[in-house]
């Protein structure tokens, strides 16, 4: 499937800007590794601070790469943990037997994300959750490559975001932490911006994941001069190719 990435915009530890991606596809040491989170000045104060840090960096993402259009675009949104720092503290709120918050969970819900960008643009396009384990990232994007052609659609917004997982959960967890958003503006392909992507899997499946997160593998590739990028998961083989 071809496709044009007419604009990314990507936050995560210490890298919030052009430069820092840059210097990271470059292999570039980077200092501030801590993240710090968007200031969101386009949404009201008063909704802005009901917002989780993950809510934050994906809103980001998605109201910057989406620019004009974001009041009529279809969008899908990838996760393979949603905000599980929100659900954590409602499943302890249960496990304790204190109440729990309506509105914290309506929030908690692997969509819910995608519905505030909704709300606060007033865009009612058509728009979609991913959640693949592990390969969520390349799956909400062949799903979003996928809408783009199938639909007919001028152009679709794809944000991909995850959180290092709670303490207590990271045992469970093979890929190393790290907080990112990811957000693309895409487009139908033209002669002069040009990806392609393909999948393959596995004749077995392998017995460990990838330790880096594919949402990264494709920031270094994005951001960097090489043509094409290889990674495996434990059931595919991605290729990504630019031309």
């Amino acid at each position: 499937m071809k496709f044009a990435i007419k604009k990314c915009i990507a936050w995560g530890d210490g890298k919030t800007c052009l430069e820092d991606w840059q210097a990271f596809a470059n292999n570039v040491s980077i200092q501030v590794q801590t993240l710090t989170l968007p200031e969101l000045k386009q949404i009201p104060a008063m909704q802005r601070r009901r917002l989780s840090a993950f809510a934050k960096l994906t809103l980001h993402c998605a109201l910057t790469a989406s620019d004009t259009y974001q009041h009529e675009i279809p969008s899908v949104f990838s996760s393979r943990h949603g905000d599980l720092h929100k659900t954590s503290k409602l499943i302890a709120d249960v496990a304790s037997k204190e109440a729990l918050s309506p509105t914290h969970f309506g929030l908690s819900v692997h969509n819910a994300v995608g519905g505030l960008f909704s709300i606060y643009t007033g865009n009612k396009a058509p728009l979609s959750a991913v959640s693949a384990g592990e390969d969520s990232f390349f799956m909400g994007l062949v799903d979003a490559v996928a809408k783009l052609h199938t639909r007919k659609y001028k152009r679709i917004l794809y944000v991909y975001s995850d959180q290092a997982v709670p303490e207590h959960y990271q045992n469970y967890v093979q890929q190393h932490a790290d907080n990112i958003a990811v957000g693309l503006l895409i487009e139908a392909s033209d002669s002069v911006d040009n990806y392609s992507i393909e999948c393959v899997g596995h004749d077995n499946v392998q017995s460990a994941e990838n330790l880096q997160l594919q949402a990264l593998d494709f920031l270094k590739f994005y951001f960097s001069q090489q043509q094409q990028l290889s990674t495996c998961s434990k059931r595919y083989k991605w290729q990504l190719t630019r031309s």
